[in-house]
């Protein structure tokens, strides 16, 4: 009994300082993938953000299948020793969504007060959601007049049993879920914050390909916003597994010939032309989508290609992205404005976070309260 008391007055002070607006503006970005919980904590001062604390901790195989929570109890230990490790005292959570279940698109509408475009928007989600809108979480961010006279909106939606199922098993740790965002845009705030003013040729459009271990975001931005997004089911893990399966060899082991190859740090012949199969497969995929994109747009302004994401790393991979596009590949690296105690933080944390960590920091960027 005394307990429960105990609890809930903690919730009830809990609940005045947040609508108080009393808490610590800074919130923990939490990345729940495939095969990891990463967690980080930036603190903003200006316009600069600096890495307050990350860590990542492996997820059991099958916890998840797509955007689907399988194993519960062990995601929940996962993210109670990832937090535990992580040593902050921040009590709000951002948590990133993904999978068949959610939806990015921006849309052109008429415009008019708040209520109109909150129909506008309604109604042309209804068209295109592949789940009962009236079963969906939608939000929407209005970015201002287009050449046509009417406004640019962003809209994000996710059917509303993957949100409570997100949010609640990260509730079952010391922590608040306050906003929860997609994977696409949280990487996009990430992408926006290292390139600057780059982005500000209003007549350019960048392709942003974040690779993952089992899917890739493919990103149109132009003119300040997401023009289109594709979330591709293929990633780095197709390429370990089937080292895996043709060398022989366990999981882990397959996963270090693939980046780091053998002892002299050379990749073997055989090891390659593994590579080579698998790439074959996700290239021809982003030739069709980006094929895709510009005759459905118009748009063939495409000046230059950023890649991100563990998958990143792979051998070959920007060369071969370089050829088939026909436009210069970089490797987004969120450290080349993010700043960081080096002392806390040694060369291999880093390099590891800029190329594993993206999401979970583009998720932290986002300050509660402001």
């Amino acid at each position: 009994m005394a307990a429960n008391l105990k609890e809930q007055i903690n919730s009830y002070i809990g609940n005045l300082k947040d609508a108080l607006n009393l808490v610590p503006k800074n919130i923990i970005g939490i990345d729940i993938g495939l095969s990891s919980i990463k967690m980080a904590e930036v603190k903003k001062s200006g316009s600069d953000f600096k890495l307050i604390s990350y860590n990542s901790v492996d997820l059991v195989e099958g916890c998840l299948i797509e955007d689907e929570i399988q194993k519960e109890e062990e995601v929940v230990r996962a993210l109670e020793k990832c937090l535990s490790e992580l040593g902050s005292s921040a009590q709000f959570a951002c948590i990133a969504l993904y999978g068949p279940n959610t939806v990015a698109r921006k849309l052109q509408l008429a415009g008019g007060t708040f209520e109109e475009i909150e129909d506008q928007v309604s109604w042309e989600a209804e068209q295109y959601l592949p789940f009962p809108i009236d079963s969906s979480a939608l939000a929407f961010h209005v970015f201002g007049e287009n050449e046509g006279g009417g406004i640019d909106v962003l809209v994000a939606a996710a059917k509303s049993s993957v949100v409570e199922n997100f949010k609640n098993v990260v509730e079952k740790t010391k922590l608040k879920v306050k906003i929860i965002d997609l994977q696409i845009t949280a990487i996009t705030n990430v992408f926006e914050y290292v390139m600057g003013d780059k982005l500000n040729d209003p007549n350019s459009s960048w392709l942003l390909v974040d690779i993952g271990g089992q899917k890739t975001e493919f990103i149109i931005y132009r003119q300040g916003s997401i023009a289109f997004a594709k979330e591709m089911s293929i990633g780095g893990v197709m390429i370990t597994e089937e080292i895996q399966r043709q060398m022989g060899v366990n999981y882990m082991e397959a996963e270090d010939l693939k980046i780091t190859g053998d002892e002299n740090g050379n990749l073997p012949e055989e090891i390659m032309e593994i590579i080579n199969d698998v790439m074959e497969a996700f290239f021809a995929e982003i030739k069709k989508t980006v094929d895709f994109y510009v005759t459905s747009s118009s748009d063939d302004n495409i000046k230059e290609c950023v890649i991100s994401g563990g998958g990143a790393l792979i051998p070959g991979l920007v060369e071969g992205l370089e050829t088939l596009l026909g436009i210069n590949i970089s490797v987004l690296n969120p450290f080349d404005k993010f700043s960081y105690d080096k002392k806390k933080f040694d060369e291999d944390t880093i390099h590891s976070i800029a190329f594993r960590g993206g999401v979970a920091l583009g998720l932290a960027m986002r300050q509660f309260g402001k």
